[in-house]
Formats: structure tokens, C-alpha cells, sequence
């Protein structure tokens, strides 16, 4: 019988140009438009679409990840991004142009900048049993698969900006009434020398809702700045 070697082993030069353009093409496309469920290609799954349209006997994941690396390909990895739908408009500059300026112009004495954000959701859970070390003999660190959950918390944090303090109290909700506390303990925390607080932070309804407007009206050393809409 003839001694076959498998394509697998045949460098990446022996396969057909066309084997090559192929995977290059496939990488730039979306799975899915194949029928397949899948949210990214990794070098496996090209490896399994090209033996199944029939283009290679047998191909190796190996083969398939140089190939890709000859064209600086990685369609595994992935970027958010937002599509630019209307063209940005003279306010979105005005405004970022204006907490441009807030975050790097020098203070005046009385002057602070508290950038604000909440983290919602996190769920304590403690494991079940204590987590046991390693051991010798090659033992690992074991820990308990099983865990009970110990309900959900809402981080709502405050970062100086000049500084770098962070003040970060957890509520159990988030809500205006929430809001209005943490902006509260601030009040009483800072000096009273500071006659000008400035908050930024995005549009949720929690930051600008009617209770929070009327609290604001009371407090007018605090100074209230929104980013834009999808701005960071």
C-alpha cells in the first residue's frame, strides 16, 4: 500500500493558493451567514468549515493559524464599538470641550471635581465550605464548587479627580432616594471651605431626576455637568 502523508503535515506552501484565500475570506466574514452558530471563528471551526465544503482533505489547526498569521488575522477577538448614525453636533463639542477643561484646568482653592458612576448588581456569594490550600505531592488548591448567594448591592462611587479618593458606599437599590444620601454624606464630608462641588456624570434618570433637581436647588454648591449620550 502506498505511504500517504496526511495534509496535515504538508507545510503551509504545499496547499493550494486557493486553500488560503479561502480561509483569509472566511475570517472576514460573519459565521453566521454560513448557517453557522457560531459568534466568532477561531482557527478550529475554519479548520472544520474547509474539510466540510470539501476544499482540504484534512487541515491542521496549527496550518490554519499560520495562515492567518501571514495576514495579521485574529477573528476571534473583538472591539465595541457604536455606529456613527447622525454626524455629532455642536453641542456634543461644546460639552465635551467643557469637561475637557473641567478635568484639567487648574482649580481654584474652593473648587472640587467628583466624577460619579454607579456598579449595579453585585452578588455576593460565599462558597459553601472553607476553600482547602495545596498540599505537597502535587495537591492542588480545591474550592467548593457549590456557593450561596447573599443578595445583590449597588455601588455608587465618587473619584476626585485631583486627588484620586474614592468614596464608594453600597445601597441595596438605586434610586433617587439612594442618590440624594450619597450626595448627602458628601455634603456634610467636605470641607466647608469648598463652596463649589462639581459632580460629573451620565443622563440616568437616577442623577436628574425631580426629587434630585429640587435637592440640587437646595444645595448650590453643588454644580451638575452630563456627559453626552453613549459618551464615556
Amino acid at each position: 500500500m502506498a505511504w500517504r502523508t496526511p495534509l496535515a503535515a504538508v507545510p503551509r506552501a504545499c496547499f493550494p493558493p486557493e486553500v488560503a484565500i479561502h480561509v483569509v475570506r472566511l475570517a472576514c466574514e460573519r459565521p453566521d451567514t454560513l448557517g453557522r452558530s457560531l459568534s466568532p471563528w477561531d482557527c478550529a471551526e475554519l479548520a472544520r468549515q474547509l474539510m466540510a465544503a470539501e476544499l482540504v482533505e484534512d487541515i491542521s489547526v496549527a496550518t490554519v493559524r499560520r495562515m492567518l498569521a501571514s495576514h495579521q488575522l485574529k477573528p476571534w477577538r473583538h472591539h465595541l464599538w457604536l455606529y456613527p448614525k447622525p454626524p455629532r453636533d455642536s453641542a456634543f463639542y461644546a460639552t465635551v470641550s467643557e469637561l475637557i477643561d473641567l478635568y484639567t484646568r487648574p482649580l481654584r482653592d474652593d473648587e472640587m471635581v467628583l466624577s460619579v458612576d454607579e456598579k449595579t448588581a453585585l452578588q455576593p456569594r460565599g462558597r459553601l465550605h472553607p476553600t482547602q490550600p495545596a498540599q505537597p505531592g502535587n495537591i492542588p488548591t480545591r474550592h467548593e464548587h457549590a456557593y450561596k448567594r447573599g443578595g445583590a448591592l449597588n455601588l455608587c462611587a465618587a473619584f476626585d479627580t485631583r486627588s484620586g479618593q474614592v468614596f464608594g458606599p453600597c445601597y441595596p437599590r438605586k434610586r433617587q432616594q439612594e442618590f440624594m444620601t450619597f450626595l448627602e454624606q458628601w455634603d456634610m464630608e467636605i470641607e466647608q471651605h469648598i463652596k463649589t462641588i462639581h459632580i460629573v456624570c451620565d443622563h440616568v434618570s437616577t442623577h436628574h431626576g425631580k426629587e434630585v433637581r429640587k435637592w440640587i436647588a437646595k444645595h448650590s454648591r453643588f454644580v451638575f455637568h452630563f456627559t453626552p449620550v453613549h459618551c464615556s
